[in-house]
């Protein structure tokens, strides 16, 4: 991890002399900031039956540098958060985030992009898009998240990029998987008119996972590749048709080698610029080598409204299927569905909230289910113009087919962020 580290400064601090040379004009904006915060969780190791409660002050000082140039953005930012538990001290510990986002136009139609997060920490609870992934321990782990990626413009709309993606998870707790995915992509968007347009993409993924104690998961190595056809009725709103396939090669013979075929429907429409909706529908079947196929039916939708520039309301939801292999709560291929809704107010100036929700459904190939809920509520409060105090609920809960799995928890949170813009 240390030679990791070195090596990924070392990488940025070359970006950023690069992207900082040149005589054309330019400007830095520096932020730093630092955030003080007292968390009561009521089931710090989410125990479904001996919930143990205590305090978490958090104290975490953080600083973002960027760069913009005409052709160029380059940011940089990090925050160390030394973190205190009231009773349970042998969970001190002290989180690290990170995060680099570079872009640089190259010439007229070439572009580069890259990105990188880097996140340790002790939360037992690590949401991956959308799905929540957890810990019962607060043992540390870390995980770092990249994607360099090259574009090529061709036409007014058309595109081509190619570029590389990897995550790496390394866990404090020797009995649970560490592991790295790497995925080299591609993807062409050529529009033959205006009103019609194909996009056609291909991902390749090897995953490989290990452990010092106990038997990881099987490797894998996979593809997927899918193809839509997009039409315009008019510049507000545009629908598309597409398929979807995906395959897992399993090095072992613990997991199942299986491919998903999927259809889809899409729609998107912008009413106005206070109410937009983007909908999809579609039907997948997972062919397995073995035992009997699954299948179901998927589903996306997300509808935005705002009110008066005061209130913004989402409501959405997704279904269909999702993979679960490089967590420390390895679910492998789930059926699942959910829905949310999130509604921010702007109560006066200074004074915000925000009120949001989430229920989820999943199902695993072995039959096991489990139901998880989400409640959060929060209130924004800016004062001296440097200061932010937010005061916070979560609310979460799961409900397993297997017992020792479940847990129920509730959270209180109080926290005080000073920060400043700088530029030069």
């Amino acid at each position: 991890m240390r030679k990791f580290l070195t090596a990924t400064i070392f990488s940025l601090i070359c970006i950023f002399l690069v992207a900082s040379s040149g005589s054309a004009q330019h400007h830095f904006d520096l932020t730093p900031s630092i955030s003080v915060s007292e968390t009561y969780d009521d089931n710090i190791y989410l125990d479904p039956d001996h919930e143990t409660s205590d305090y978490i002050t958090a104290v975490t000082p953080r600083v973002s540098l960027a760069l913009v140039k005409q052709y160029t953005r380059l940011e940089l930012a990090y925050a160390p958060s030394f973190v205190w538990y009231k009773d349970e001290d042998d969970n001190n510990t002290t989180r690290h985030t990170a995060t680099l986002t570079f872009g640089q136009q190259l010439g007229r139609y070439l572009r580069f992009d890259l990105s990188d997060t880097f996140n340790r920490s002790e939360k037992p609870m690590e949401e991956t898009e959308g799905i929540i992934g957890v810990r019962h321990t607060r043992r540390s782990y870390w995980r770092n998240s990249g994607e360099a990626r090259m574009s090529y413009q061709f036409g007014e709309e058309n595109t081509f990029s190619a570029g590389y993606r990897q995550s790496y998870l390394e866990n404090d707790d020797p009995t649970v998987d560490d592991g790295r995915t790497q995925s080299p992509f591609g993807e062409v968007t050529f529009w033959l008119d205006r009103a019609n347009g194909l996009v056609l993409g291909y991902e390749y993924t090897k995953a490989d996972f290990w452990r010092e104690q106990g038997t990881a998961g099987d490797d894998y190595t996979g593809n997927g590749a899918n193809i839509r056809y997009l039409h315009r009725f008019g510049p507000h709103v545009t629908t598309s048709l597409g398929y979807a396939y995906t395959d897992r090669d399993f090095d072992g013979t613990t997991t199942e080698d299986y491919k998903v075929h999927q259809g889809n429907f899409g729609y998107e429409q912008s009413f106005s610029q206070n109410l937009s909706l983007s909908l999809g529908f579609g039907y997948f079947i997972q062919d397995n080598d073995i035992s009997d196929n699954e299948r179901g039916y998927a589903y996306n939708l997300s509808v935005r409204r705002q009110i008066k520039q005061y209130t913004t309301v989402t409501v959405g939801g997704s279904g269909g299927w999702s993979e679960a292999y490089l967590e420390a709560e390895r679910r492998g291929f789930t059926k699942y569905w959910s829905a949310n809704a999130t509604i921010e107010h702007q109560i006066a100036a200074p004074l915000s909230c925000s009120v949001g929700g989430s229920y989820r459904k999943d199902k695993d190939d072995t039959g096991r289910r489990w139901k998880t809920i989400r409640g959060d509520v929060e209130l924004n409060y800016s004062f001296l113009r440097y200061f932010i105090a937010a005061l916070g609920y979560r609310y979460s809960k799961r409900n397993d087919d297997v017992d020792s799995a479940d847990y129920t928890d509730n959270r209180v949170m109080l926290r005080l962020t000073a920060s400043k813009l700088m530029r030069w």
